[in-house]
């Protein structure tokens, strides 16, 4: 199996876009299926499931929402052998008569985009010259977010590499603008870039600083992050490299690297704490600490979690009588 793995994996280097067997999104069993048991798995798990299986110096990457599908194929040599290609070259020929939020469409003639509160017209865009994909467009003169053209920016060479970043030779683009001082040969992505609720968000990096784009639309540079190691958990929100994890773009503090887990709903633990994105929830009981937060709640519910002593909405304690009507509420919205 070792031997088959490495000239798949040669095969690779030689020929990035081709990672047959491989596909993006195939299952952790079926990986399994196919180069039988891995040498190593990550210590970080998802719903008892490891989020990376390690074949000789391959790692692969798994999405915990896929469910556990795979996005990403590296390799410890430092070649990313494959980097979350589904928005990659998405752009595609606008088709949609009708008004959806944040997407472009055509009408009369014409090429608009429908805003938060009205749609605007892309003046001098013709429909035959114009491509698209959610909120990222582009004619052979001009490059679009939304209803504003990006300035500057190269259609021939401009592409979207997924919800909250694009690129094209001379800048990397995001919702609140450029990044400034990227190195654009080695920027990549590391995961989907679309947060629960919809929103841009997520992790790049390239060879000097990482990066994480919120869900608000700023871009920050995360200090201390070892870049060579840094990875995505694949949801936005959480990120490790080989000494620290990271939630919502910061370090999550005091974490034990080798117990941490996610636990859903924004809520992990290690081996002494319990956290809620990136706080400790102080005083929670490790042990019997417990997600309570329906399967189908609502995206932008409130998270509610219990432990032998106390009961938990998001990360405050609140009295039992007012949980179990936040609960009471989640398991009766449609």
């Amino acid at each position: 199996m070792k031997q088959d793995f490495t000239i798949w994996r040669n095969q690779i280097l030689q020929n990035l876009r081709d990672i047959s067997p491989l596909k993006f999104g195939i299952s952790q069993d079926e990986v399994i299926e196919i180069f039988g048991n891995p040498d190593a798995v990550s210590t970080m798990r998802s719903d008892g499931k490891p989020l990376i299986l390690k074949y000789c110096d391959i790692e692969l990457h798994f999405d915990r929402k896929a469910p556990h599908g795979l996005y990403l194929v590296y390799s410890d040599g430092e070649i990313e052998l494959s980097i979350t290609a589904e928005h990659e070259e998405t752009l595609q020929p606008i088709t949609n008569t009708e008004p959806v939020d944040n997407e472009f469409f055509l009408r009369d003639g014409a090429v608009y985009f429908s805003g938060l509160y009205e749609n605007g017209l892309l003046k001098g865009v013709a429909p035959k010259d114009f491509c698209c994909w959610r909120y990222w467009g582009k004619s052979s003169t001009a490059c679009f977010l939304g209803g504003i053209r990006l300035r500057g920016a190269d259609p021939a060479s401009f592409r979207v590499l997924n919800y909250a970043y694009a690129m094209d030779k001379t800048a990397v683009y995001t919702t609140s603008g450029r990044i400034p001082d990227v190195e654009l040969a080695a920027f990549q992505v590391l995961d989907n870039g679309q947060n629960d609720s919809g929103a841009p968000q997520g992790y790049a990096k390239d060879i000097r600083q990482v990066y994480f784009h919120n869900g608000d639309g700023k871009v920050k540079i995360i200090k201390g992050a070892e870049v060579s190691s840094f990875r995505s958990l694949g949801d936005t929100y959480f990120a490790r490299d080989e000494k620290r994890i990271y939630a919502y773009g910061k370090q999550l503090p005091k974490a034990e690297l080798t117990s941490w887990e996610l636990l859903g709903h924004w809520y992990s633990r290690d081996a002494k704490r319990v956290y809620y994105l990136n706080r400790e929830i102080k005083g929670a009981d490790r042990d019997s600490f417990t997600v309570c937060t329906p399967v189908d709640a609502a995206l932008l519910a409130d998270h509610l979690a219990r432990d032998k002593d106390h009961f938990y909405q998001n990360d405050e304690i609140i009295e039992e009588p007012l949980w179990l009507e936040q609960m009471r509420k989640m398991t009766q919205e449609p």
